[in-house]
């Protein structure tokens, strides 16, 4: 019974996360100002160690391999976000 309703949990969360990362408009609306900053979400005050941190910490998150089990749509939005996060922190760090 528990691991019922800890694997409806589990799928529900799943799917809540899917759902908030499809959400988003990918690629970005060429109308609305690119802010590398808001997508590695860190202040533009931020040193470069903290650009760096927080680029590996979202890019952990989002890589394509660690949503390798979860289907091949997330694993698209996944690519999306990590050229994303790569473009951000290339720009910054410039």
């Amino acid at each position: 019974m528990t691991r019922a309703l800890l694997l409806l949990l589990v799928v529900v969360l799943v799917l809540r996360v899917a759902r908030t990362l499809l959400a988003r408009s990918f690629p970005p609306d060429p109308r609305e100002p690119w802010d590398p900053w808001a997508v590695l979400g860190i202040a533009r005050d931020a040193t470069r160690d903290e650009i760096a941190r927080a680029y590996r910490a979202q890019l952990k998150q989002y890589h394509p391999d660690r949503v390798a089990d979860l289907g091949p749509e997330l694993q698209q939005v996944a690519h999306r976000k990590t050229v994303e996060l790569q473009r951000a922190y290339a720009e910054l760090t410039r």
